[in-house]
């Protein structure tokens, strides 16, 4: 249960971060965990929706050790350098439904948006040392 309980207090310290932070943190996740849960019978939802998973237990696991810490995204999304080859060979060599192949691709894109993001944050932090989200 203190998984559940890390998660919900993460979540609650990222309302207070600067409006720009928290639309991407909604135009991000929020669509991939809904769409993951409604294709969660296909091999990419499911994939899709568990990484969406680890990402967040990562990212709280590193905000309860340091709060608001800018390794959140690069260290919390490390795990997607594995899930998006997976979804473009699917993109490429599958036969998927429409739907599913527009929310792969979005989930692609956004990945690889959210993928440059986080190496720029990952600079900071290897220039600067822990750097937080400032608040």
């Amino acid at each position: 249960m203190t998984v559940l309980k890390d998660i919900r207090v993460w979540y609650n310290a990222m309302g207070t971060l600067p409006w720009y932070i928290k639309v991407w943190a909604s135009l991000h996740p929020l669509p991939q965990i809904v769409g993951g849960l409604f294709f969660i019978q296909t091999l990419p939802g499911f994939v899709i929706l568990a990484g969406r998973l680890a990402s967040a237990i990562i990212a709280s696991q590193i905000h309860k050790r340091s709060p608001f810490s800018k390794l959140m995204g690069p260290v919390g999304h490390m795990h997607w350098i594995l899930i998006v080859p997976y979804l473009l060979y699917e993109l490429s060599t599958q036969n998927l439904s429409a739907p599913l192949f527009w929310f792969a691709s979005y989930v692609v894109g956004t990945t690889l948006i959210s993928g440059i993001l986080d190496v720029r944050e990952l600079m900071i932090y290897l220039r600067k040392g822990h750097v937080e989200y400032k608040r």
